[in-house]
């Protein structure tokens, strides 16, 4: 009797997603079709339900619009979905494909996760010319010497391992032009702290998050308003506190009554 090898085939990371789908599925007591009803409902277009049923069987990464309209419908948590399929992408696909949805990277200061820090890399690369391997390994020769082996980068690439602190700041030279030393270059360098952090079971906090838009989504102006207000506070000069302005009060009066009972000296 033959063995059905497609189960060992398949990437860890895909097994993982489509499980945590239906576990997700199963928490909300719904059907593929009440699924459909409702994602229907919502984007006032017909979703069929046979697109939730294959998004997970576990067989082949779902597109991520369809993990979103899934995770939407049960109420899970997209952040923790977007975590996942990111990993299971990075599993599947090889160094030298583009990324699968159109939205841009963090920007290396928002950066925390070895995720965010491999999409930002990939993005680099892609929005630099999309150089192949064995381009950058020659770029990067230094002395005869490449800081950027094929073998190192297409694993790092490819998700399976994270960067050295060394091989990302040669990539990010060889690819964007960041020079060592420059203020970008260091902040390259505390993302990767960041990102290992993390890795450790260390998270390290940044100045702030900032949430990147959809394709075709304006920037969102509230958050730039509150950002400059809260600078505007900064600004202004500290006001007394109440409780200083009542005890200045309280002494001017004692003083008062101490010169009123003491009467005009001399008399």
């Amino acid at each position: 009797m033959g063995c059905d090898t497609s189960a060992l085939a398949t990437p860890g990371p895909v097994v993982e997603l489509a499980q945590w789908l239906q576990s997700l599925r199963r928490l909300s007591g719904l059907s593929y079709r009440q699924m459909a009803q409702l994602s229907s409902d919502q984007t006032n277009q017909q979703v069929p339900h046979l697109r939730f049923f294959q998004a997970d069987r576990g067989n082949r990464l779902p597109a991520w619009r369809v993990v979103q309209d899934y995770v939407r419908v049960c109420n899970g948590d997209l952040r923790h979905a977007e975590r996942l399929w990111k990993k299971a992408e990075a599993a599947t696909v090889s160094p030298d494909a583009r990324p699968r949805r159109q939205r841009s990277a963090l920007p290396p200061q928002y950066i925390c996760e070895p995720l965010e820090l491999l999409d930002a890399m990939r993005a680099l690369r892609f929005a630099h010319g999309n150089k192949t391997l064995r381009e950058l390994e020659v770029a990067a020769v230094d002395g005869g010497v490449s800081y950027l082996p094929r073998s190192s980068l297409g694993a790092v690439l490819s998700g399976k391992r994270m960067p050295s602190k060394t091989l990302l700041l040669n990539f990010v030279k060889v690819c964007g032009g960041v020079e060592p030393g420059s203020p970008t270059a260091l902040l390259w360098e505390q993302a990767w702290e960041r990102a290992d952090a993390y890795r450790r079971g260390r998270p390290m906090r940044t100045a702030g998050r900032q949430r990147q838009p959809e394709q075709g989504e304006q920037p969102d102006s509230a958050g730039l308003l509150s950002n400059a207000a809260s600078t505007a506070r900064q600004d202004q000069p500290a006001r007394p506190s109440r409780w200083r302005q009542l005890a200045g009060r309280l002494v001017l009066q004692v003083l008062e009554a101490s010169v009123h009972l003491a009467g005009p000296s001399g008399v």
